[in-house]
């Protein structure tokens, strides 16, 4: 599956893990969220640059 097709279940199981792990994670999220305009695209995007950031450390 590739990163843009993740499920909405998916996304928010994959936020709430990496919100435990890092705390500037919820803020990253509210920014995302209030610059998307659907808040299932939001989520989405947000989920793909939680596992980029995940990814780079």
């Amino acid at each position: 599956m590739a990163d843009n097709d993740m499920k909405p279940e998916e996304a928010q199981l994959a936020i709430a893990k990496a919100a435990q792990m890092k705390p500037q994670v919820q803020a990253m999220r509210d920014r995302l969220r209030k610059m998307a305009d659907d808040e299932e695209k939001g989520v989405q995007i947000l989920a793909s640059a939680i596992r980029r950031f995940l990814h780079q450390e």
